[in-house]
């Protein structure tokens, strides 16, 4: 589910030294990560990919952008994508906890036949470091098209860092699109850092509510302006 950096989640970012969840504000650098995956759905096989770019706008705000894609026999029309741009600001931010709050415009490409592709998102994210490079990271999205059709995502990712440039990360996603069509995922995976901070992500990531896919992913992360 590539849709983990920014539906739900979605937005997960790290440095060499210090690990950071998507409710902490970006690396002066900005930051990005670049996914894509291959697995299996239904026997079908499904191809995704995803990017997020964020950029500070000054110490606790800063512009996202999140692009989606996904590729697959079992779709209407053989794919299918989504894109969020927004603003995300700190609302609350001390040496172990950080809140915050993101806004932004969203577009859908397979909108139920009463809406519109266009609509808007709000998400609100929640953050707590722990002891020995520990953290925990919560994400509740909601999602309005035109003319309606709500939608909402959740996501919860725990990380840990073994050694300085190790991170492994333990993510659930639930997704709501579309009534009918919730999915409920588990990724788990690991991230290698250079002392530059950019990083390679390997993981694998399957349904478990009952759904049949199964998928191996990998990104990579970096800073834009480092």
């Amino acid at each position: 589910m590539g849709r983990l950096l920014f539906g739900v989640g979605m937005a997960l970012a790290a440095s060499a030294t210090e690990a950071k969840a998507g409710a902490w504000p970006a690396p002066r650098e900005g930051q990005e990560i670049m996914t894509s995956s291959i697995g299996v759905r239904e026997g079908y096989t499904l191809l995704e990919s995803s990017a997020y770019w964020e950029a500070p706008l000054d110490e606790k705000t800063s512009a996202v952008i999140a692009p989606w894609s996904e590729t697959a026999g079992d779709l209407e029309s053989g794919w299918r994508g989504e894109a969020v741009v927004g603003v995300k600001r700190a609302v609350f931010n001390d040496e172990h906890a950080v809140m915050a709050v993101q806004v932004g415009a969203f577009w859908r490409s397979d909108p139920p036949a009463d809406c519109g592709e266009g609509g808007i998102e709000a998400r609100w994210l929640g953050g707590r470091s722990f002891a020995r490079g520990g953290f925990l990271n919560i994400e509740a999205a909601a999602r309005v098209l035109d003319e309606g059709c709500p939608a909402g995502r959740f996501s919860l990712t725990l990380g840990y860092r073994p050694r300085e440039n190790w991170l492994a990360m333990g993510e659930v996603f639930y997704d709501a699109p579309r009534e009918g069509d919730e999915s409920l995922k588990l990724q788990l995976s690991l991230v290698r850092f250079g002392d530059d901070g950019r990083g390679i992500q390997f993981g694998l990531r399957t349904r478990l509510d009952g759904g049949a896919e199964t998928s191996l992913v990998l990104a990579f992360w970096g800073r834009p302006s480092a």
